[in-house]
């Protein structure tokens, strides 16, 4: 007797993750235009995501207008009672001149 797998599979509890699907780390931004930081984090308990820049808190997944200060290095850390892991994430900024 069979019995099919559900679609949704939750995975056993782990430590968080993340990878280049699920945070890029290289993001390309145009200035002037509504942006996210893309990242999110995999783990079970689902894991907590905090991002910044120069220690700044920078949440991901909120849009905002772009500025050339945008342009740097993000350190995106999740974590979870099971552990830590920490991406570093550069964004890119397409200045418009005129």
């Amino acid at each position: 007797f069979l019995v099919p797998l559900p679609v949704f599979f939750f995975p056993p509890t782990g430590r968080p993750w993340m990878d280049d699907r699920s945070c890029p780390p290289s993001q390309n931004w145009t200035e002037g235009q509504d942006e996210t930081l893309r990242c999110w984090a995999w783990g079970n308990p689902r894991p907590h995501l905090e991002c910044a820049k120069d220690r700044e808190p920078f949440p991901a997944g909120v849009p905002r207008p772009v500025t050339r200060a945008h342009a740097g290095t993000y350190l995106c850390q999740a974590t979870n009672p099971l552990g830590t892991t920490v991406r570093s994430v550069t964004v890119w900024v397409q200045c418009e001149w005129g």
